[in-house]
């Protein structure tokens, strides 16, 4: 008899808390609908859940996450062309800055974000880089940014000069707007 009155309260507990439950779902879906589910008080999200809830929220998404899977083949089944975006760096200023930089040698050369670095240029005790950021289609004055870097040696350590090299700075990108100019009258 104990057991059955046991099994009998266990299971009326639960009942209860299981409609307890769907009660205070249902309650904070209307509170979502009033503050938001982000901003909801009711819900107790820790900082980094309530940027992440944010963060789908400005998205636009609190439904499943991004599936690259699904989506390609949801393109390949439809008649939509997907067409590759046209440069955004402008070639003139691009050919450019490869021609002020043929002397030496390059680490890096991207055509497509516009960005060109040279390996370390040793004269001495010293060691710079160059580094040239495309960041227009237009050939404008704006349109370049250059960079220069250097370091002493001191004692088998490279340390930053920490010198800033604005006037060398302002030569080059002006010889690289200087050639840009030219080629662009040549075509």
């Amino acid at each position: 008899m104990f057991i059955k009155i046991t099994v009998t309260f266990i299971l009326s507990v639960l009942l209860l808390a299981s409609c307890a439950n769907q009660n205070l779902e249902k309650n904070l879906e209307e509170l979502d609908k009033v503050y938001g589910r982000c901003d909801n008080p009711h819900r107790q999200y820790g900082d980094v859940e309530y940027r992440i809830c944010k963060d789908k929220e400005r998205a636009g998404s609190n439904s499943e996450p991004f599936n690259i899977s699904k989506f390609l083949a949801d393109k390949s089944s439809s008649n939509i062309e997907i067409v590759p975006n046209r440069s955004m760096v402008n070639q003139d200023l691009w050919n450019s800055s490869l021609s002020v930089l043929e002397d030496y040698s390059l680490k890096i050369a991207d055509n497509e974000g516009g960005f060109v670095e040279t390996d370390w240029i040793y004269e001495n005790q010293t060691r710079c880089l160059i580094k040239i950021q495309i960041i227009s289609a237009e050939l404008i004055s704006t349109g370049v940014k250059t960079k220069i870097l250097c370091q002493k040696n001191n004692n088998d350590l490279w340390v930053n000069d920490n010198i800033v090299y604005t006037d060398e700075e302002k030569k080059l990108t002006l010889r690289i707007l200087e050639l840009a100019s030219l080629n662009n009258q040549l075509n």
